[in-house]
């Protein structure tokens, strides 16, 4: 009876076992997409962040960006291909351009002119979508005053901000981490886009402000 008891047992293990085995590859082929998904994008920021500390000016530095945005090694990933078609289609409706010939030099040059902005920021952060709450925050967008909060507890990449000043050129504040901003005179681009293939949501900012400025919240956390 005992044999025969243990033997019924292992056999359901076995189906239970055989049962998990797809579900198990499954969630490993997610992580690997998403991890593949967040290297491209901090890969991404590292280049901007590389081609600002390179160039001499902002137009300089537009110039630099919109190659890199066109380049075919970020456009073999569909969220980042995404993101960048999202950023020029957005920009090209603001200044109601249509037709080819974008150049985005031309567009953050008229941006520049027309608004006399002190500071360009491109900023983002990470969450899942089934999460019951957002690890990160983005208030909506005004001209007046807006701010941002990214946490550590998103498992996915660590928030990231990098500002600008334009005259003169150069990095005028990075941050990598918890973080909270603020800034007025916002003008440009705020994207809350979802991978199809992970359910991983990125969040990304991008544009001019007047007056723009990013906390450390580490601290905090110790």
């Amino acid at each position: 009876m005992y044999k025969k008891t243990l033997l019924t047992l292992s056999v359901a293990l076995l189906f239970i076992g055989v049962a998990i085995l797809p579900i198990t590859a499954q969630m490993t082929q997610t992580e690997d997409i998403a991890l593949q998904e967040t290297n491209v994008i901090e890969k991404f920021m590292d280049n901007v962040e590389r081609i600002a500390s390179e160039s001499q000016t902002f137009s300089e530095f537009s110039q630099k960006l919109q190659d890199l945005l066109l380049n075919s090694e970020f456009s073999k990933f569909t969220i980042v291909n995404e993101l960048v078609a999202k950023m020029l289609q957005f920009l090209t409706t603001e200044k109601g351009i249509l037709g080819s010939g974008i150049n985005l030099l031309d567009l953050l040059g008229r941006f520049s002119t027309t608004l006399r902005p002190s500071y360009f920021v491109i900023s983002y952060g990470a969450y899942h979508r089934l999460s019951p709450r957002k690890e990160n925050s983005i208030n909506r967008f005004k001209e007046g005053l807006s701010m941002w909060r990214y946490s550590d507890v998103s498992k996915l990449l660590k928030g990231r901000t990098l500002i600008l000043e334009r005259h003169p050129f150069g990095i005028h504040q990075k941050m990598i981490g918890p973080q909270v901003g603020f800034m007025k005179g916002f003008k440009g681009i705020y994207l809350d886009i979802e991978s199809r293939l992970t359910g991983n949501a990125y969040v990304l900012f991008l544009g001019s402000a007047h007056r723009i400025r990013t906390f450390d919240l580490t601290p905090l956390k110790k």
